[in-house]
This record gives structure tokens, sequence and C-alpha cells, in this order.
């Protein structure tokens, strides 16, 4: 485990490192030590002294000099690596010190080769006078071992006592810039994790992993031994569970605020007996697991032939394993490998992996990604030095290609492939090549004329009136796409624009003329909006008969791209045919990866379509896959036309100012307007609860009327949860209740599915088509064992199947395998339910809601909204998709319209809180919102700080300039334009308050706020 904290006063730290330290009263005089190439050039080496300790934390120089004298000066930072309980057992209490030179020596290794060389700043002055940051290598810090948890357990950890110091590169001390080691705390601990495996396996040992981030124990230590010696972990745990926290933010933030001073050790001799007394009364000593681990490291270090024989057999496997594989220009593969040490084709393909996996999702990322994503594979023998050396050689080889840099040292924050660049030119390639070659349908004037009369009608069939008109923003995308002669096109909408009015609109006048209109979407609640007919009483034929003709992205390109791709032939020939006189229009583009926008283009390209627009709102969230090409294009200065008018919440100028607001980023003022209309809850820890409570206070018609919209899934189903319980004690929900077995994604990419780290036993392995490499059929498999030799043990059927999840091919295009959770639910009469899959058969999509009139042994009864009532009868694989369905997360929610709606968002959900998250959450109601959070500044603050953006390979390479930087983005005057009342415009401005005098100098302080919570 690894910990950052801000070192608070000097004399104390003084005192406490210095007299806490069990080395102090032992032989080991590697303890208490000065390190860092910052203190070498200090001249402090060896055994740290109080008095010097201080001065440092002080700023004060050996020669007298002080450093960073501002006032607020920060001390330094505190890291703490603790070992795996189970190897402080083993050091402590079972005697085997070796351990404890071992994590001295993991330490090092982390403080020495990744946060001093790579995350040591200081700032620099020459171009801006709020400074910027400046590589320098090198740290001064001193290490103490302390042996204790706070509640007196056996607890071997050392702190790295950083201190706020370093020399830049033109020789002048500085105060040190911490933010690069603040925000990279995951990756050190990492990269500690298994500097320390690889230690402790040189010993002998052999660990299996507890946990995320690389953490481990050693095997054969008995959980409950670990457990009796983790009350401070228990401690903590009881107090989580009491203030009802989730997040691992919050629960750091318990562990700092729970802890009592640590108790005085008087008789430390006294201390371990009373450990080893504990350990004996559950029967274990340790004694036989350190003399097989001796015995074994005494073999490793002087094998015998046999022993010989089987490393090199390893060895040897290890290269034609990597001979055999998928060729890549990222590792070593074929005969070369042959020729390659072990270690260094475990670097190489864990490097290789990790970039797959992180290309899985994003464009670019960071070198800290990369080494932090392979070493959470936790390969046997794998250290992080490895895999920094490995990305640097990827670098200069040109397989990763560094991003633009404009600061003065050169430094980077992120790299690209040659694979994510190519994609992105080769689809702006394709649409700039479809100028000229779309259909235009007819001119202008018909095309406005048409436009409006098809508007008129439905205005009749939807609503019985005749006065529906498209605004000027509709009305200049629909002549776009019908008078247009451009093949792709962009129709830039703000969220509430009525897009789903303009699809209606097109239907009508394209119909006329004899023209298909198709419409795409990314999932299958918006196909079937798309249709027209979602939740309106009407079957799916129905709503295809009335509507417009829709499919989910994945099911037009499943059933058109492989006969597109062909370029001719008898499968070509029929699918142009079938898509002649077609326009096809995208929805919720942003939505849409780079991997299928570069397949629909392809595909228009290919099969001549007349027409295939893009429609959607760049503000909003985007893929989940790479990719932003929906924002890229329209950066790029291709085609684009905007519906900038809010049609959705016009009758409230409350929320369409906060749309407004949300929309250009300026989520902190959307917040405050909402909180001074009296919208923001603020409940603490216990925010959840109270939206759900909030929920249940409504009166029937209103909770049909109203949403509850959350920032991620674990809100979700916590709500879901506690709705269902309040339901159930006020009678709505009935029926005696069944339990079942349903599956829940484990949220993993195709590339972690190549890994036994990321099974579980009890998990699910969905085979969603033959698995050719695998030998797995068709069909689902529980996870039975995780076997030592990397293998995955599935079972079927009363059959079991061992697979190697290496073989698995990373370069297949299908999403060929899925991994679930098995989570137990129970559902009762009344229910309202959704569906996480799709059965085509029954003409179930995705995300199709239900409401459940009977659940009982023999089958479940339900109701969809096009009130088709169903049967699902015992083992029907249905049952194991279903979920409640009374809260929706920002994903699920993009797209939907609801009168009223309850925003759930918690500041600690650091990669969930986002200004696009809240963008999409506060548009989504036409009357009311009312925000439930836990506080309401720390949400300010986390929403100002994280955009959202998803990386774009052309942006990061400074080719396309794709998110505007602001000149100043905490000057929350730089308003977008409002329509808004007189009343509502004084609110606002009272908000703001009174414009703030320039300043004239800002003094070089060295600690400016990084934007992170610290």
């Amino acid at each position: 485990m690894h910990s950052i904290a801000s070192v608070r006063s000097s004399s104390g730290a003084a005192d406490y490192f210095a007299n806490d330290n069990y080395y102090m009263a032992d032989e080991h005089a590697e303890a208490g030590v000065w390190g860092g190439e910052g203190a070498r050039a200090l001249g402090l080496e060896g055994q740290v002294e109080r008095d010097q300790f201080e001065a440092i934390l002080n700023g004060r120089l050996p020669d007298g000099e002080m450093v960073g004298q501002v006032e607020g000066r920060r001390l330094g930072l505190d890291l703490t690596f603790s070992m795996p309980k189970s190897a402080s057992i083993l050091a402590l209490v079972g005697g085997d010190t070796r351990i404890l030179d071992a994590h001295l020596a993991a330490v090092k290794s982390t403080m020495t080769q990744l946060v001093e060389k790579q995350f040591a700043e200081s700032r620099n002055y020459d171009r801006s006078r709020s400074g910027e940051p400046q590589k320098t290598g090198n740290l001064v810090y001193a290490l103490f071992a302390h042996d204790t948890s706070r509640a007196l357990d056996p607890q071997g950890h050392i702190h790295a006592v950083v201190a706020n110091l370093t020399r830049d590169p033109k020789g002048t001390w500085k105060a040190l810039w911490n933010g690069e080691i603040w925000k990279n705390n995951t990756t050190i601990g990492q990269f500690y994790h298994a500097a320390f495996r690889a230690q402790l396996q040189k010993l002998g040992y052999e660990t299996e992993a507890a946990g995320k981030h690389g953490s481990f124990e050693i095997k054969g230590v008995p959980s409950e031994v670990i457990k009796e010696f983790s009350q401070r972990r228990e401690d903590i745990l009881t107090k989580v569970e009491e203030l009802g926290i989730a997040s691992p933010q919050g629960q750091d933030r318990v562990t700092v605020n729970t802890r009592d001073p640590k108790l005085a050790v008087e008789d430390r001799q006294a201390l371990v007996q009373t450990w080893q007394d504990r350990s004996a009364a559950l029967g274990f000593d340790g004694k036989a697991l350190i003399a097989e681990a001796r015995a074994r490291a005494e073999v490793q270090a002087r094998p015998t032939f046999r022993e010989t024989a089987t490393a090199a057999l390893g060895e040897v496997s290890t290269r034609i394993g990597a001979a055999l594989r998928t060729p890549s220009p990222l590792a070593v593969s074929g005969a070369a490998a042959l020729f390659l040490p072990a270690g260094t084709i475990k670097a190489q393909h864990a490097t290789a992996s990790a970039i797959r996996h992180l290309s899985e999702r994003e464009a670019a990322f960071s070198p800290q990604a990369i080494l932090s994503a392979a070493l959470g594979f936790q390969i046997k023998g794998l250290e992080g030095g490895a895999v920094v050396e490995r990305i640097g050689e990827l670098i200069r080889e040109g397989h990763l290609i560094p991003g633009r840099s404009e600061r003065l040292d050169g430094h980077f924050d992120l790299v690209t492939t040659p694979a994510a660049l190519a994609m992105e030119q080769q689809i702006l390639d394709r649409i700039d090549g479809g100028g000229g070659k779309g259909r235009a349908f007819m001119p202008p004037e018909q095309a406005m004329a048409r436009l409006q009369e098809a508007a008129r009608e439905l205005g009749q069939a939807r609503a019985g009136v005749d006065t529906w008109q498209l605004n000027e923003g509709q009305l200049a995308a629909g002549v776009a796409i019908l008078s247009g002669t451009d093949r792709f096109l962009n129709v830039q909408g703000v969220a509430g624009a009525g897009k789903s009015t303009l699809l209606g609109a097109l239907d009508k006048v394209l119909s006329d003329e004899g023209v298909k209109l198709i419409g795409l979407a990314f999932q299958n609640k918006m196909v079937a909006d798309l249709r027209g007919g979602g939740g309106q009483g009407m079957s799916a034929e129905q709503m295809r008969e009335a509507g417009i003709e829709a499919y989910t992205i994945a099911k037009f390109l499943s059933t058109y791209g492989g006969a597109a791709a062909a370029g001719s032939g008898e499968r070509f020939e029929a699918a142009k045919a079938a898509l002649a006189n077609t326009v096809i229009i995208t929805d919720e583009s942003s939505m849409v990866s780079s991997r299928d926008m570069l397949r629909l283009t392809a595909l228009a390209e290919e099969l001549d379509l007349a027409k295939a627009p893009f429609m959607g709102d760049r503000q909003q969230l985007s893929a989940i896959e790479q990719g932003k090409m929906f924002a890229l294009s329209q950066a790029a200065g291709q085609a684009t036309v905007r519906m900038d008018e809010n049609i959705r919440q016009k009758n409230s100028p409350l929320l369409l100012a906060v749309a407004g607001l949300s929309n250009e980023g300026h989520a902190s003022l959307a917040l405050d307007l909402l909180a001074a209309h009296g919208r923001v809850i603020e409940a603490g820890p216990g925010h959840v609860a109270r939206a759900a409570e909030l929920w249940l206070s409504l009166s029937p018609d209103k909770r049909e009327a109203t949403a509850i919209f959350t920032a991620g899934r674990d809100d979700r189903a916590e709500i879901n949860a506690r709705v269902q319980a309040g339901l159930l004690k006020e009678g709505t929900l009935t029926g005696p209740g069944l339990t079942l077995t349903t599956l829940q994604s484990a949220n993993t990419t195709r590339e972690e599915l190549r890994f036994a780290s990321t099974y579980r036993v009890g998990q699910v392995f969905d085979a969603r088509m033959d698995v050719r490499e695998l030998g797995v059929k068709r069909g689902e498999y529980e996870v039975r064992e995780i076997r030592k030799d990397g293998k995955v043990v599935l079972e079927a059927g009363g059959r079991r199947k061992v697979i190697d999840p290496t073989r698995i091919d990373p370069g297949h295009r299908f999403g060929r395998i899925g991994l679930y959770e098995q989570r137990e639910l129970r559902i009762h009469d009344g229910e309202t339910v959704f569906w996480r899959d799709k059965d085509g058969s029954r003409d179930i999509a995705k995300s199709t809601y239900a409401t459940v009139l009977e659940a009982r042994p023999e089958g479940v009864r339900v109701e969809l909204a096009d009130k088709r009532q169903l049967m699902l009868a015992p083992g029907d694989p249905m049952l194991r998709r279903l979920d409640l369905g009374y809260a929706l997360n920002a994903h699920m929610a993009q797209g939907m319209t609801k009168p009223e709606a309850i925003e759930v968002i918690s500041s600690s959900q650091r990669n969930l809180a986002t200004q696009r998250t809240q963008n999409v959450l506060n548009t989504r109601a036409t009357d009311d919102i009312t925000v439930v959070t836990n506080n309401l500044e720390s949400l300010k603050q986390q929403l100002d700080r994280t955009p959202g953006n998803k990386t774009s390979a052309l942006e990061v390479t400074g080719k396309v300039e794709v998110e505007p930087r602001h000149h100043n983005p905490v000057d929350a005057r730089q308003l977008p334009e409002l329509r808004m009342s007189a009343d509502l415009k004084a609110k606002l401005d009272a908000l703001l308050g009174p414009a703030s005098e320039p300043q004239l100098r800002q003094l070089p302080v060295p600690e400016k706020s990084l934007g992170l919570d610290l």
C-alpha cells in the first residue's frame, strides 16, 4: 500500500519520524538515511540528524541559504510505503528480517527510478508570472522505517519524507513543484508493489494478487491471521460503514481523520512477544513458511542441475511463446524472440498490452498510464524499471509519438500511436472526399417550404395542433441535408435543440421524394426515440411503420459493413441496392468511436450513399471507446450547421440559463444558480439515500414524471436498492418476490481479458461466438480456478475447460468475449426493470424497460412499454440480464427527456463528476431539476477542474485544436449569450459579484494551486 500526505510541522515531523524508528534499536544502520540526488548535491549522506532534518524541511540549506521563504510555504511530502500485512507478519512476528531489507530496497528503487527521475519538478518564471513546471530530476528526502500501526499491530512501513526543495537545471535551489507526485500516486504504488514482489520472490516467497493497483499478499499466511493483525484497517472500515462512504477518496479521508496519536512502545520486546502469542493462538508462527522460502532461495542461488534445467525450460518457454505471438511493432515476435532474455520479452509484451489496453478507450495517454497499466497485469518477475526503459525505446523508434510540448524543458504529457493518428486522418480525408458527392434533392427555397409543411403535419399528428414550425437552426440543418451537395455534414445541436422534430420533418419530405431515411444511434434506447414510438404504446413493427427506420450502429455495420468492404460481388451489389436512395443520419454522434466513424464513412463511400449526416452535441458525453471524431471534424473546419436554440427547456427560464452555462463549461455558476433558487440539496455522505427519499416522497403521478439521474453506476445501484426497499415498505411492490442470479459487466477491455490477473473465481466468461484460438464454443462458462501458470479453468454443463488467456487474438475486430460478475437480484410484482442485453428473436432491445406483473418460481411475467406481455421461464437467459430500472446513469440518460429530474452527483467521483456529465444531467428535464450532492463547494471545485474531454491524436500532436483553451478559465464572466429575464439576470449578476481589478504584479509562489484536491 502507498499513500501521500503533506508534512504539517517541521519540528513535529523531526520528532515523530526519528523517535519511532525501529532501526534505531536494531543492528540495521540503513534506516533514517538521506536519499536523492538533491541530498547528495547538498552533502547530506548517511544517517539523518534531527536538527539538520528540521532545518531542511524549513528550507534552510547546510550553507545557511534559505529557499522558497513565502507565506504559507509547504514543508514537504510524506510518501508512506506499507508492506502487505502478510509480509509484516513474517518479518516482525516470524522473525525473517530479510524481508525488512527487501522492503527498503524496493522503496529505494521506487524513489530513485520513478519518483525522482520522472516526477521531480520546479517552477520556471522566465515566460510567465505564474510559472511553468520544469523537470529537475533531483529530490532531497529521508527514509524512516517504522514497524507498528497506530493500533500497535505489526505493520512494517517506510516514510519517504520529501523536502520542499529541488535544484533546477541552472543550479538554483527552488521549492519543489509536487503536482506530478500527487497526480501519480497510484503509479508510484504499483511500481513499489512490483519492486517489492520481485524482491520477495528472490527470497523464495510466492505471492498472490490481493486487490487493485498491484497489491498482493505472500502465499501461506492464513487470512484469519492477517485479519487478527489488521485492527487499524477494521476500525477504518467500521467508520466508513457508519458514515455510509463508498468512494476510495472518501475512505482515504476517513483514514486520515480517524488517526490517533501513535501509542508509545516502552517495551518493544514485550510487544513482539504479544504478537507471537496472538499468532500462536491461531496456530501459526510462520516458521515453516519462512524455512520453505529460505530453502527455495538457496536453490535459486545455487541451483541443482534439475532446477537449472527447469529455469532454462521456463526461459525457453517464454521465448517460444513470444515467437508464436501475432506480429506487432510494439513487441518482439518470430525468430527474433528466441535470442532475447525472458525479462526483456516480458517487459516488451507487457508494455505492448498496456498500449493496446489504453488505446481501446483513448487516442492518447501519458507514459505513466502505460507504466501503470503494464504493472497492473501483475506479470511475475516484471518490474517497473524495465517498462520505463521500454516506453523510451518505443518513443525513440517512432512506435509512440510524443504530444506537442510548449514547455521550456520540452517535456510532453501525452503520447499517441501511429495507428490512432492514421485513423483520425483517414476519417477526415473520407469526409473531405465526400464534398460534392452527395445528392441534392431539391432547391433550398422548396426545401424550406416543404420542411415547414411537414412540421405542421407532425404537430397535428403528435400534439393535435397545427402551429409547429422549425426554428432557424432546425431549418438551416434541414435545408443543408435536402439541398446540399456534400455527402457528409455535421449538425451540431445543443441539448434540447429539437433534433427529433427535425428528423420527423425530414422523414416526411424524403418519403415523398421516394427516399428512405435511416436513423443510427449508439444505443437501443436512442433507436426507439428515432423510430418515433418509444413509450407510446406501439409495437416495434408499428414504430417502424409510423416513424423512422432505425438501428444501432453495431447492428447496421454488422448488416452492411462486410458487404461494403468486399467492394464487389453479389453481397456488395445487394447491399448497394438496399441502400440506394437512402439518407443515413447518425444521432448522438459525440458518442460514436473513431473505429465506428471510420467504418461508417467507408461504408457511405463504398456504397455511394446519397447523404450521411452526423448529428449530435460535441459538448455532451463522448464515446466510451477511443475517439471524438464529431468534435474533431468540426474543429478541422468541415461542413457544420448549428442548432443553438434550446427548445426543450424553453418554458423554464432557470433551466434554460443552467443549460446554457453547462454547455459552455461554467459548471460552478450553473450550480450556484440552481442553489440560489433552492434546487440544490447538500446531504453529506448520505446524499444518495437522500435522493432516494426525495423521489419516494413524491406522489405516484409525480414519480412517473420525475427521473433519477446519477453520475455513475454505483450510485445508480444504491438508489435502485433504496427505492425498491421504500416501495416494498409502502406496499407498491407486492408478492413473495423472486431471487435471480444476474450478470453485471466486469468492465474490462479486450486486452485485459488476455491476463489471468483479470479473472476472479465465480465470474462468467461469455463467448458470444466461437473463440477458435482457445477452443471455446459459443456459450456461458463459469470461472472455477485461476492457476499459478496463468491458465484459467472454465466450466459449463459439468465439463471443465482450461484456457490460456494470452492466446486470445488482440487484433480481432469483434467483441467476442464478455466477462461478468454474478449478482443476486430480488424482484417483486410491480417492479420496474430493464434489460442489459438484447434478444432479437423477441424484439427486446438492450435498455428496454418493462414492468414485472408476476415474479414466481415458475416464471416471470413482464409487460413492455409497447403493451406486449412476455413470460420468462426459469433458465431463460434474459432473466440473467435484468436489472432494476429506477435510476439511470449519465450514459444511459443522454438523449432522454423527462418533465422533472433528480440529479445525484458527488465531489468524490473524480472520474465521473465532469463538466460533460453535468451538462447531460442538467439538460434532461423540461420543467424542473433538483441536484442532490454531498458538498456543493467541493463539487464545484471538482467540476471546474475536470472537463471530461476525450483525447485526439491529431489534437495532442498539435495538428488540430479541438478544445479551445480559455484565456482565463477561472474568470466566470466569460459567459455565453443567455436568454433570461431581468430577475434571473440580476440573480446571476449577484452570484458573480463585482468584477475584480486586474493584478499588476504576481509574486512567484512556488506552490500555487494545481487544481487538485490535495
